[in-house]
């Protein structure tokens, strides 16, 4: 099945030297989890989301390129900074 490590009392784990050189973290690194059908997705967020392209093929919209995600990414986001009325709000 793959590389395992387990989860202790306090829901930590550690990341498996083998997945943090495969994946390119390093210490302080953030990482996202992206829920699928299949599980979970683990997506470092030291990269570009160009590196996203093609990650998540079979869920892409016929005709689409990056620059129509970073798009779509972008309008979603600004309604959580801005919020409805456009007043900002914190983002950690």
């Amino acid at each position: 099945m793959g590389i395992e490590a387990r989860i202790s009392s306090k829901g930590q784990t550690t990341i498996p030297f083998e997945v943090r050189e495969r994946l390119g973290l390093q210490t302080g690194d953030r990482i996202a989890f992206i829920e699928m059908e299949q599980g979970y997705l683990i997506i470092p967020r030291n990269r570009p989301v160009e590196t996203l392209f093609g990650a998540l093929a079979e869920y892409a919209l016929p005709d689409t390129t990056i620059d129509d995600y970073d798009d779509a990414v972008g309008d979603g986001i600004s309604g959580h900074v801005e919020g409805p009325t456009g007043e900002g709000k914190s983002v950690s």
